[in-house]
């Protein structure tokens, strides 16, 4: 997740980690309650520091990791290790704490030698350029150059994504989104990070979406000239993801209500059996009688990464890697919302 320990007290919107958020909406506002995928960021970047500075903790931390997590924090560590060469790492977070514009944040990891630092990322590949440029421009304050390089570690990706900036270009992508922020006219913005922030539930932009959408029940809505009409069709689904979003809530208080035993008209709650399964320490008990070829054909395929981790976990080194093996199933393809700047 990298930039976690960004000041004590009430939590500010404007900080360094909020920036790539606050381009795209200068309303927004963090969550103060941290969902599993910010808890997780905030476990692998904890083991990531900890394996960085070998500290005495960092075999407890791992045993709270998965294989695959323990894997992607030890690629990451390799990444920095081979990256920083010979110079010294930074990664006590006393000693990455930065501070640009009145803003504080902690980047994950410094290299003053090579005026660079790296900031380790989780989950899917998304934009961190104006984050990266803010701590650029505080560590080039803190270590007097003038150019930075940035590296993201997408740890569950193996990804690397490099920025760099000069000292007017870094100064020049934050102040553009402090002014924003700032700007008394400023007006919500529906985007992919609605789902995260604080106001989700009040946000007038969401709500003038789902006025728009409701009433498409209505005998006179014309779903074909919707569909007939580009413009028309963005809009309808950038309003029916905002109502999907509304309807997980809903459902969520709608179940809460019907447990305790409360009514919610036209709606109650159904209990499904379990699905039955078998664990797979009794197949592997009874693998040699069935046979592994029929055994590995019901599992189904395993991904690349996967196979390579357990090639590398129990064979190392000692025989190279089958790259031939390697399938590639067929492109998919899906919508994604874009978010042009609104002037």
């Amino acid at each position: 997740m990298g930039g976690r320990s960004e000041g004590g007290g009430q939590v500010s919107a404007l900080r360094p980690s909020n920036l790539p958020k606050l381009a795209v909406c200068p309303c927004y506002e963090s969550n103060p309650v941290a969902g599993p995928a910010a808890e997780r960021g905030t476990l692998l970047d904890t083991a990531f520091r900890a394996e960085l500075l070998q500290t005495d903790d960092r075999h407890e931390l791992e045993d709270k990791l998965t294989s695959e997590e323990v894997a992607a924090v030890s690629w990451a560590v390799s990444m920095v290790r081979a990256m920083a060469g010979r110079e010294r790492v930074l990664a006590r977070e006393d000693d990455c704490r930065l501070q640009v514009l009145d803003l504080n944040g902690t980047a994950d990891a410094i290299v003053p030698g090579r005026l660079m630092h790296f900031d380790l990322k989780t989950g899917l590949r998304r934009n961190y350029r104006e984050q990266m440029a803010a701590y650029a421009l505080g560590l080039m304050g803190a270590h007097f150059a003038s150019e930075w390089t940035c590296h993201l570690l997408f740890c569950d990706l193996r990804e690397i994504e490099t920025f760099r900036f000069t000292y007017d270009e870094a100064h020049a992508v934050v102040d553009e989104v402090v002014r924003a922020f700032h700007d008394p006219r400023k007006k919500p913005v529906t985007c992919e990070y609605c789902g995260w922030c604080a106001k989700a539930e009040t946000c007038p932009a969401r709500r003038e979406l789902v006025a728009e959408t409701l009433p498409v029940a209505d005998p006179g809505f014309d779903f074909e000239a919707v569909i007939a009409d580009p413009d028309r069709l963005g809009q309808f689904l950038k309003a029916c993801a905002v109502v999907d979003d509304f309807r997980e809530r809903a459902k969520k208080v709608a179940i809460e209500q019907l447990k305790t035993g409360g009514e919610v008209p036209g709606w109650r709650l159904v209990t499904r059996k379990g699905n039955e399964f078998v664990n797979s320490e009794t197949v592997g008990q009874h693998i040699e009688e069935i046979g592994f070829g029929p055994v590995l054909s019901a599992y189904g395929n395993m991904t690349a990464n996967k196979f390579r981790r357990l090639w590398e976990e129990h064979l190392g080194s000692s025989k190279p890697f089958p790259e031939e093996a390697v399938k590639h199933a067929a492109p998919s393809t899906y919508l994604k919302q874009t978010n042009p700047k609104t002037k």
